[in-house]
């Protein structure tokens, strides 16, 4: 027996939650690896990220499908119409699945910004750090040979030293 459009979309939703909770883990683990500079840790967690990114696309490639099936619009407008055409019962069921991926999805983002943020810090320190190594004080301003105002002072590299 076939599926009907409505236990279709259910069932493509059902693992859009399961693989963004999957991610949304993965996130929170990454972060844990991110401030311990577990570097290992911080690689596996990426390349296990990718797959679940891809799931996501090909699912959500496969709800708008459904959608066109039926006739709506891709998109929230399309799957609002969808929903608001379905039996109390089921309209209910979707709207509650719904609810619960948007929340995932949102902790996923919001994990991500943090996990974001922390790489960004890390980048900065590293960027001043090899400043520092190479000579170039970036925080330290001065004036050059010519009298003209930098933000960038020469000195001799500790490298150089080492």
């Amino acid at each position: 027996m076939a599926m009907t459009s409505f236990q279709q979309l259910y069932s493509v939703l059902q693992a859009e939650h399961r693989t963004s909770t999957a991610l949304l883990e993965m996130l929170s683990a990454e972060r844990d690896a991110l401030m311990k500079s577990e570097v290992e840790t911080m690689a596996e967690m990426t390349a296990n990220k990718q797959p679940l990114v891809g799931q996501l696309e090909q699912l959500g490639r496969q709800r708008e499908a459904i959608l066109h099936a039926e006739g709506f619009s891709s998109g929230k407008d399309g799957l609002e119409a969808f929903i608001a055409n379905q039996n109390k019962d089921d309209a209910s069921k979707l709207n509650e699945l719904l609810q619960q991926l948007r929340v995932t999805a949102k902790a996923c983002h919001d994990n991500n910004q943090i996990n974001g943020g922390i790489v960004n810090v890390n980048r900065q320190h590293l960027h001043r750090a090899m400043s520092v190594l190479r000579g170039r004080d970036i925080n330290v301003t001065s004036y050059g040979p010519g009298g003209e105002y930098s933000s960038q002072v020469v000195r001799q590299p500790l490298l150089g030293r080492v």
